[in-house]
Formats: structure tokens, sequence, C-alpha cells
């Protein structure tokens, strides 16, 4: 599993997962850590499980964290894997070091890792590597500048929670470079999981696809075109930072939706 895109290999528990693989991130100058859990359900089933540990100080953060499928999905589409990703705060919000995610789909171990400088890509690996297909979008140098991988990137910095939902987030799992044009949807709504209790604001999301993708896909033209994506921020204290805490997106199957089941500051 990685981003936020079908990667080969990976279900639709994936592409929700990498919208909602992180929680509480808050700058600060002693340590700070949060859990946080995910269930990831579709048509009322949970199909994935996920949980999520982010370490804070002095402005810079770690992210660890699993997601395996859940249920009877194990039956068909049996995955789990782990994620480290590792990075700093600025005046627009996260900008990673390093995204490291290994995963195995049945009996396979896959991997992705992505080094990065000062908001831009420098390096990508991934085992085994990408497979072109026809009609193969390539990624221009010019669109892995100025990018954050799919965890750094739903950290969203803003003034208030009235500015969240106006930002386009630049996204880039290792394959797909992607944007989320986030737009208004409704005013702030009170939300409440274990650890947290307070106001939301729930952002309409146009999904773009930019390069490292197979135009014309089914999966793809379906997410551009069709699909109805929403995702739910909470803002993590008086940081400036917002999370999410809930997002749904719509496929060729049914609606996937992650909910926060926790979104807990340990200390």
């Amino acid at each position: 599993m990685t981003g936020l895109i079908r990667r080969p290999g990976c279900g639709y528990a994936a592409i929700a997962a990498g919208i909602l693989l992180v929680a509480g991130a808050l700058p600060a100058r002693a340590e700070e850590i949060y859990k946080s859990d995910y269930r990831v359900s579709l048509l009322g089933l949970t199909i994935a499980k996920a949980n999520f540990s982010t370490s804070v100080s002095g402005g810079a953060y770690t992210v660890t964290g699993g997601l395996r499928s859940s249920g009877l999905v194990t039956v068909f589409d049996d995955t789990k894997g782990n994620i480290d990703v590792k990075g700093q705060f600025g005046k627009t919000g996260a900008l990673p070091n390093s995204y490291l995610v290994k995963y195995r789909h049945g009996k396979k171990d896959k991997s992705t890792s992505i080094a990065f400088a000062n908001g831009n890509v420098t390096d990508t690996t991934n085992v085994p590597p990408v497979r072109k297909k026809d009609k193969w979008v390539e990624l221009e140098p010019a669109a892995l500048q100025g990018v954050t991988d799919p965890i750094s990137g739903v950290m969203v910095a803003a003034d208030s929670i009235g500015q969240v939902c106006t930002q386009t987030l630049h996204l880039y799992d290792g394959q797909t470079r992607a944007d989320l044009q986030l737009s208004p949807s409704g005013s702030p709504k009170p939300f409440s999981t274990k650890g947290f209790k307070g106001d939301t604001i729930t952002c309409s999301v146009k999904f773009i696809p930019v390069g490292g993708y197979q135009a014309g896909r089914d999966a793809i033209e379906y997410l551009k075109n069709k699909s109805k994506i929403s995702l739910t921020f909470a803002s993590l204290g008086k940081s400036g930072i917002y999370s999410p805490v809930q997002a749904k997106i719509g496929t060729q199957i049914g609606t996937v939706t992650v909910y926060a089941t926790r979104f807990e500051k340990m200390q």
C-alpha cells in the first residue's frame, strides 16, 4: 500500500488509507506523542484497520504505523504493511525528509522509498520497479518539485478552520503525482472520538492526476471524473495544523469510508 491511487496489487482500502495514515502532528519544543487508529469500511463492512504513532520534537516529526486488511477481505486480498515518515514543519506546513512503506500483498513483498530536500523529490526506489503500461503518462521533472508524500501532505497548515478547504495538496506516492483540490463543503461541525472532541471542517476533493499513471485506466478515470471524495479535518490544539479524521471516497464498487476511532494525545 502506498498513496492515493490504486497501486499494483492494492485494493481500495489502500486508496483510502493513503489519505488518512496520519493524525496528530503538532509542532512543539518538547516531545509530544500522538496515537491514532482508523477503520476502513466498504458497504458497511470493515475491510482494513490502521494504527499510527506520531512523535513531534522541536518542529521535527516522525510517523510510524501499519495497515492490514481485515474481515472477509483477507480471503481475497490479504495486504499488510508498515510505514515510516520523517520531516519537519515549516510556515506552509509539513516538509518531508523521507518516506518509506513496506508491504506484503498475498505472498509478494513490495516497498517504496522516497527522499526529499526542501520540498523536492531527490530519489525514488520501488521494489519491484514500476511497470509502465500503454498510454503511460510520464512524470516531468517539474512535477516532483514542491510536493509531499501522502502522509505529510494531509497535515494542512491554516490560520483558521475556514481556510483549510481553500488549498490544493500536491502529493507523490513514489509512482503517481496527483493534486487534491480542496473546496468548502458546509460549515464547521462537531466531531468526537476517543481522545478528541471539537469542531471539524469537511472539504470536497477533486482528484487531478499529474503524471506517473496509465491514461484511460478505469480506476483513474473514475476518481478523476465521477468519484465523490471528501476529507474531514480536525484542528490540533492551537498549532495551526489540521489533520483528517474522516474520508469518503466514491469507487466503482461503492463508497470507501475511513473513520478515526482514536485521535489522542498521549503526552
